[in-house]
């Protein structure tokens, strides 16, 4: 039989036919050299949860050229060649059997423990980002053919995912796998609220306890009714049957008529008609008894009756400033925060207004000192109340505004008043002296008080005095400049604003001339201000006037009085002072002609002191008449001394003697 031409088939044909002859056969080896296979080199590369690591591996081929992709397959590196077309009718040799595989040597076992691993760091990375690199490293590209440069050779390479158990391959996405997220908070308190009531049954815990009887108290003993004596006539006006009321009769009327009579009387005499009649009206209730009624008079006295405007409580002079003096003494600078802050505690408690002034005005004498450094220097520069209150240390207008600042922050109306004052450095005009323009050397202030009184004060001059170039302050407390009334506040002050006198005599304002002048009898009365604010005397008082007492103008035949009197009649020794009051004496120098001196007492009533000395008894011309304080007796207090107790003791005990004012005999 004839061999059967072949058929002529398509492409596709052939196609089928090839891979059917290839199903259930061995692979055809090929007779290539095996390649030269080096151990690849792996390199430690951080790994991600995202991307699988790569292992970089060098080949090399028996030519030598580069393969720039991993095959994948087992460990082998033959490089197949492409299947070869069998056509139908064609014998094919068996290809060999590959030969078996040598077996792998045994494995030593290491008596060393295998290093623990490093704890897994989580990666930071929540969200898988599409990554071109990782789903080119993980799924199977398209199949590149390769030509050599010579032609001879083609190589058929795919890029699939490794099977290397070096590699490490990300799990594929899978949705369902994912756990199930737990329900939002606000869903949860929604559905909460959502849920139906359950009735539920509870049987309420009673504690029972056991009620015990009272404890056996003993009986109360029988009362006793009072039985009330025997009233017969009682009885007997019982049985009697009652008695109506006749009709009312009118009452007669009066002889004259009164066309407002008063209560009491229209009482009395609807008493006195039912009474006469033997029986009470019965349209007009029982009269009100007149002793019962309160009495007027008696409930008014119990009552505080109110204080004139010369009581001792607006006259400053004779007020006790003890509560305000003892409080502001309280605060010293140093632990003063602001102006605010002093002003608050300085005032706060006190709800009089003089109180309140009075109060700032003490604080400013413990804590701001005289300026005498910068004074004497003609440094003075302005201040300001923050600068005087953080140096302590200001002139009088420093003074003056650091009142005002403080008066203002605790609701008082205060000014700051500017003019010439008659202090350090003043002298009295010697008679036919022109008379000076006017000019400004001082400052001090006005403040408005209780009853809406505007005070002039002076806290400068109230803190203390200066001696002079080089020589300290001396802080000493004048309240004197407190409690002077405005008229005698302007012997020594004279404003610049003619509206800043606040006289209280009728007049608004006095002259410049009459001010610098003074009166024309010349200087006054010396007085010790140490002594006469503290005894309560009015300097003003003092008689003789001036200090110049002229002979020449005197009878020696006639008597000189000497006299003072207290700042006010309210004032108090015992109240407002140190205690009883002292026994004062006139003091008579030595005279030139041999004369002995004399210490005469002073009368007094209590509210002034006086003493008539005879003119030839005052000694000569240049000679000085003083009055002095008996402070002691033998070493003792002598406040309480009386005239007649003086006299006993004169020329007999030891006394000591305190300088109230002086005159000279001219």
């Amino acid at each position: 039989m004839s061999e059967e031409e072949p058929q002529a088939q398509s492409i596709q044909a052939r196609i089928a036919a090839l891979k059917l002859n290839q199903v259930g056969r061995a692979p055809i080896t090929a007779t290539n050299p095996q390649a030269a296979f080096e151990k690849p080199v792996y390199h430690q590369r951080s790994v991600s949860s995202n991307v699988p690591p790569v292992i970089e591996a060098k080949h090399t081929t028996s030519n030598g050229n580069g393969i720039g992709n991993q095959p994948n397959g087992s460990s082998r590196v033959d490089v197949l060649p492409p299947p070869s077309i069998i056509r139908t009718g064609q014998k094919v040799s068996e290809p060999p059997k590959p030969k078996p595989q040598p077996n792998l040597p045994a494995r030593k076992v290491s008596a060393q423990p295998s290093p623990a691993l490093p704890p897994r760091r989580p990666s930071e990375q929540l969200a898988r980002r599409d990554s071109n690199g990782s789903l080119s490293s993980v799924f199977s590209t398209t199949s590149s053919v390769s030509n050599i440069s010579n032609g001879t050779r083609t190589t058929l390479g795919s890029r699939t995912p490794s099977v290397d158990a070096a590699r490490i391959l990300a799990p594929a996405y899978d949705p369902s796998t994912l756990p199930i997220l737990p329900p939002k908070k606000a869903q949860q308190e929604k559905d909460k609220t959502r849920l139906p009531l359950k009735a539920t049954k509870s049987t309420p815990t009673v504690l029972t306890t056991e009620v015990l009887p009272p404890p056996n108290t003993p009986a109360l003993p029988e009362r006793k009714t009072p039985t009330l004596p025997d009233r017969p006539a009682i009885r007997e006006r019982l049985r009697e049957p009652e008695r109506r009321l006749p009709p009312r009769e009118p009452p007669p009327m009066p002889s004259r008529p009164n066309p407002c009579p008063r209560p009491d009387d229209v009482a009395d005499h609807i008493a006195r008609t039912a009474h006469s009649n033997g029986n009470l009206p019965s349209s007009v209730p029982p009269p009100i008894p007149l002793g019962s009624r309160p009495d007027l008079s008696r409930l008014l006295a119990t009552k505080p009756k109110p204080q004139s405007a010369s009581a001792s409580s607006s006259c400053l002079k004779c007020r006790d400033f003890s509560a305000p003096d003892n409080h502001a003494a309280q605060f010293p600078r140093q632990s003063v925060p602001s102006l605010d802050w002093l002003a608050t505690q300085l005032t706060s408690q006190f709800p009089s207004q003089t109180d309140k002034a009075r109060a700032i005005f003490t604080w400013l004498h413990h804590n701001v000192a005289y300026d005498v450094v910068s004074f004497f220097n003609d440094a003075v520069k302005p201040s300001t109340p923050a600068n005087t209150l953080s140096t302590g240390l200001a002139v009088c207008e420093g003074y003056a505004g650091l009142f005002t600042a403080l008066a203002s922050k605790a609701g008082l109306e205060s000014v700051v008043v500017g003019g010439h004052g008659k202090g350090y450095g003043f002298s009295t005009l010697a008679p036919g002296s022109p008379l000076p323009a006017f000019y400004s050397t001082h400052a001090w202030n006005v403040v408005k008080i209780d009853h809406g009184e505007w005070k002039l004060i002076d806290c400068c001059w109230g803190a203390g005095t200066v001696s002079g170039k080089g020589q300290p302050y001396n802080k000493a407390f004048n309240p004197r400049f407190f409690t002077m009334d405005n008229n005698e506040f302007g012997l020594r002050h004279y404003p610049t604003n003619q509206s800043h006198f606040f006289r209280t005599d009728g007049r608004s304002t006095i002259f410049w001339e009459e001010y610098i002048v003074g009166d024309r009898g010349g200087e006054r009365t010396r007085v010790y201000s140490n002594i006469a604010p503290r005894e309560g005397l009015s300097e003003t008082s003092f008689q003789p006037k001036y200090l110049k007492i002229p002979l020449s103008q005197h009878d020696p035949n006639s008597t000189i009085r000497f006299q003072f009197e207290k700042v006010c009649a309210h004032w108090d020794p015992y109240k407002n002072g140190p205690g009883a009051p002292y026994c004062y004496i006139l003091a008579v120098e030595i005279g030139n002609d041999g004369r002995a001196g004399d210490y005469v007492p002073f009368d007094t009533n209590g509210m002034v002191w006086w003493v008539d000395v005879p003119v030839r008894r005052l000694g000569v011309k240049g000679a000085t008449v003083s009055i002095y304080t008996v402070e002691s007796v033998n070493g003792q207090d002598g406040r309480g001394l009386s005239k007649t107790g003086y006299l006993e003791a004169k020329g007999k005990k030891g006394m000591g003697f305190g300088g109230v004012a002086a005159w000279e005999l001219a």
